[in-house]
């Protein structure tokens, strides 16, 4: 009878061992998974736009320089509101976004197709959850496209498109390759 009871303390013992294994193990994953995120987080910080130490000078766009005045409007409405789309710095803004919104000037990718140069950019709103992507084409002296308004609630997303084109007013010092 006291090898029964031995054996039973053996196994209750050799039970709870491997019951705290498993569980120093889960503890284990769980602070080195905790760990990742705080490193994480903490590389997120150093790598902020308001970190000067890692900004970079801008890259400089084939369209850079171009300066041009037009207008926008809900898509198939008048363009009725006069707005400026700016070329500059590798950056593309519309400066009636700028003005009534703050949205601010950010990169823009291009690419030939034949005598046009279509063009994409993407800017958020830095005090809400809204972005406009803008999808343009220039032509000649010529810039027309569309750009869509999404902004995001809690409880729906609104999505809006909107239509612009304007003439060229200034152009660059240096021709412009698109190529």
């Amino acid at each position: 009878m006291q090898r029964d009871h031995i054996k039973q303390v053996e196994s209750v013992t050799s039970k709870n061992l491997q019951g705290s294994k498993i569980e120093a193990c889960l503890l284990l994953i769980t602070l080195l998974w905790l760990a990742g995120w705080i490193s994480l987080s903490a590389a997120g910080d150093i790598q902020s736009a308001e970190n000067p130490v890692l900004q970079k000078e801008p890259i400089p766009g084939p369209l850079d320089g171009m300066i041009f005045t037009g207008a926008l409007g809900p898509d198939g409405k008048p363009k009725d509101i006069p707005d400026s789309f700016v070329f500059e710095n590798g950056t593309f803004v519309s400066k009636e976004c700028e003005l009534r919104c703050k949205y601010p000037a950010r990169p823009y990718f291009v690419r030939s197709n034949g005598d046009r140069t279509e063009f994409i950019s993407e800017t958020e709103c830095p005090y809400k959850d809204a972005k406009i992507t803008w999808r343009g084409t220039i032509e000649g002296d010529r810039i027309k496209g569309k750009s869509t308004w999404v902004v995001k609630r809690w409880y729906w997303t609104v999505e809006n498109t909107f239509e612009f084109e304007g003439t060229l007013t200034n152009k660059p010092a240096s021709t412009a390759s698109t190529e």
